[in-house]
């Protein structure tokens, strides 16, 4: 008997109609409304799937706005289920959490009538009663969690409404509010939880994972990235002082640059696109132009693979200004030199690489890994430029190119295997634009014998596949040798580098 196609799960309509419901332009609060009305969630729960967040991150975001809270997701759990189980919350948590969903939502709109049953007739009245001609409460929280000096404070058209006494002089009670209020503010603007040393330590961190991506399969890369990332945000999401501050986008753009590296070699462009404007955003709060220079460079790569060639020289263009100190100047004119041989320029070609040829090579301690741009890389991009612009000079300057990236690369303590493929198929496709088919093979043979799946990556198997494209085409050089390459690259291709289940590779370099 054939199965029963499942229902869609309840999350799964959730998410259909939050997607439906800010396609139209509709607000947080409409759609926490539309929430409880059509699958009869409790206001809290409501508002927390309106915003789209798991009660671990609640959580997270409650303790990260309320330094020294110590709200757990399990706590969450409780607080949204009582009083039908779970835990009595206290006034002042509904405040905070209030506070921490944002979006104009008030304490009043978390609580039901089932709520407000089991609350003691004061807290019931200050969430049911506000003080008339004002808009809804909001509450001043005590020092625990609900004491007799929890404070409604009144507002009238946006200001505050100060209550006086006959002598027309503010009632004590409204010097005291006032001044923890100004105590609350001082004791929330001092908080910080970032200080030197984590600035240090993550620094470290972060120059360890851009030495890595040029080693570690993106695969493994990527996860290593993001779980670095998320901590950063949810840094950045605190206090500290602008000085830390500064430092933390300067880490979060360039987490989100190397991420948008990775995600583009397991073949999503527009992932990758999108980690790279967030980087830029980074760059721009903490100031720091280096990380522009090399996001740029970011963006013109993904602009040069999918045959964006002005674009990727206008990004190039743009970065130039700002190449003043280690190697961004050889990165920068490497790149345009093969950017202005795919658009057909031998002038500018030749322009750049003599560029490239004065440019300092020595990286600073600002680069680590990736961050940095060494000869071999230069030597690559030297030989692809020869290559695209033809002819026997510079199919031979292609060559001998190839031949030193493949040589430097080769030498290093920790070989890059991706790298090497890259240097090993443009040395094979420099021998096969010269018709030298027994050196096309002398170079494929151990990039297809030793390149494990996990460095298959878009860029490396988008060479494979071009190369096995202008090999069918060489009718000139038809062997039995051409169409055992041809048969090797074919299987070498069926084994791409995995990617993050469900998704597909959507560009292929």
């Amino acid at each position: 008997m054939p199965r029963r196609q499942p229902e869609t799960s309840a999350k799964a309509e959730r998410d259909q109609l939050w997607d439906r419901m800010r396609a139209l332009g509709c607000s947080i609060p409409q759609i926490a409304a539309e929430m409880a009305r059509r699958f009869n969630l409790r206001p809290r729960v409501a508002w927390r799937q309106a915003l789209g967040w798991p009660q671990w991150k609640v959580a997270q975001r409650y303790n990260t706005l309320h330094p020294g809270a110590r709200l757990s997701n399990h706590r969450v759990s409780e607080y949204e289920t009582w009083p039908h189980g779970g835990a009595p919350f206290s006034l002042r948590y509904l405040v905070r959490l209030a506070a921490t969903y944002g979006h104009g939502c008030t304490a009043a709109q978390l609580v039901d009538a089932d709520d407000l049953e089991q609350l003691t007739p004061e807290d019931r009245r200050l969430l049911t009663s506000p003080p008339t001609g004002s808009s809804p409460i909001a509450i001043t929280p005590a020092p625990s969690d609900r004491t007799d000096s929890d404070r409604v404070v009144g507002y009238r058209g946006g200001r505050r409404v100060v209550r006086w006494d006959a002598r027309g002089l503010p009632i004590r009670e409204e010097v005291v509010v006032a001044a923890e209020e100004s105590a609350q503010f001082h004791r929330w603007s001092a908080a910080t939880n970032v200080d030197d040393a984590v600035l240090e330590q993550m620094t470290a961190d972060v120059a360890e994972l851009a030495r890595r991506e040029q080693i570690d399969p993106p695969a493994v890369m990527f996860s290593r990235l993001l779980g670095a990332r998320d901590d950063v945000f949810a840094l950045i999401a605190g206090r500290q002082s602008p000085r830390h501050a500064t430092g933390l986008y300067k880490i979060a753009g360039q987490l989100c640059g190397l991420l948008s590296i990775v995600t583009f070699d397991l073949g999503h462009s527009h992932a990758a696109a999108t980690h790279a404007r967030t980087a830029l955003h980074c760059v721009e709060m903490s100031g720091y132009t280096p990380l522009r220079v090399f996001i740029r460079k970011v963006q013109s790569d993904m602009a040069y693979w999918d045959g964006r060639y002005d674009e990727a020289a206008q990004l190039i263009e743009s970065a130039l200004p700002d190449a003043t100190s280690g190697t961004s100047l050889l990165r920068l004119t490497s790149l345009q030199a093969r950017i202005h041989a795919a658009r057909r320029q031998p002038g500018e070609v030749r322009r750049a690489l003599a560029l490239a040829a004065t440019a300092p090579t020595d990286p600073t301690p600002e680069e680590p890994g990736t961050f940095g741009f060494d000869t071999g890389s230069a030597a690559y991009c030297a030989s692809e430029a020869h290559y695209a612009l033809g002819g026997t000079d510079n199919l031979n300057a292609a060559v001998d190119w190839a031949r030193i990236a493949l040589d430097e690369f080769s030498a290093e303590a920790q070989p890059k295997a991706m790298y090497i493929a890259v240097a090993r198929f443009d040395l094979a496709l420099a021998h096969l634009g010269r018709g030298d088919l027994e050196a096309v093979g002398e170079h494929l043979a151990p990039v297809l014998r030793s390149t494990q799946a996990e460095y298959r990556t878009v860029p490396v198997i988008g060479r494979a596949r071009s190369l096995n494209t202008l090999l069918a085409q060489r009718t000139d050089l038809a062997s039995p040798t051409l169409a055992a390459l041809r048969d090797d690259l074919a299987e070498f291709c069926t084994h791409p580098a995995p990617t993050p289940p469900g998704l597909e590779p959507e560009t292929t370099p």
